[in-house]
């Protein structure tokens, strides 16, 4: 009787060890929850260090929930993507929706260039508008040597 009983806890002990090792938990090390996981922006903290960022171990407790509550890759990121919008991605999507995304830098980059160069016409322009002293006429030859003697000197003080 007793060798039975042991024969059946034994059983019972092999069975509970097999048991969780077989069914389809999904874990940190499993491929769906790599793929789900760099698609995610996380909030701007897909970067971070995991071991230092809770928001990263928020997301990756979801994900799992998530994977292991039977829903697809697909599922998850639609999902996150419904809740955050593009933002959740890290990269945008392909899709109408996402051209917006795609065209800003470039329509930045473009309009930064025509802001530079119409700034620099501007300044340019003025350039032209001064004048030199060569082109200053004097009234008289005294006038003109009173004025360079007056320059000279203040060029004097600054050197």
């Amino acid at each position: 009787m007793i060798k039975v009983r042991k024969k059946i806890l034994l059983a019972g002990l092999i069975i509970l060890m097999i048991l969780p090792g077989g069914t389809s938990a999904f874990t940190v090390n499993s491929q769906e929850f790599k793929n789900v996981i760099k698609q995610l922006d996380m909030q701007g903290h897909a970067d971070h260090e995991f071991s230092t960022c809770s928001i990263q171990k928020v997301y990756y407790d979801e994900v799992i929930e998530m994977l292991n509550g039977g829903m697809s890759e697909e599922e998850i990121i639609q999902s996150y993507v419904n809740e955050y919008g593009q933002a959740a991605l890290r990269t945008p999507a392909t899709d109408k929706s996402g051209w917006i995304a795609w065209g800003m830098p470039f329509v930045g980059l473009a309009s930064g260039i025509a802001i530079v160069g119409v700034w620099l016409r501007k300044v340019k322009g003025k350039a032209t508008d001064t004048f030199d002293i060569a082109e200053v006429k004097w009234e008289s030859e005294t006038e003109k040597e009173i004025a360079e003697k007056l320059f000279e000197e203040e060029r004097m003080k600054h050197f």
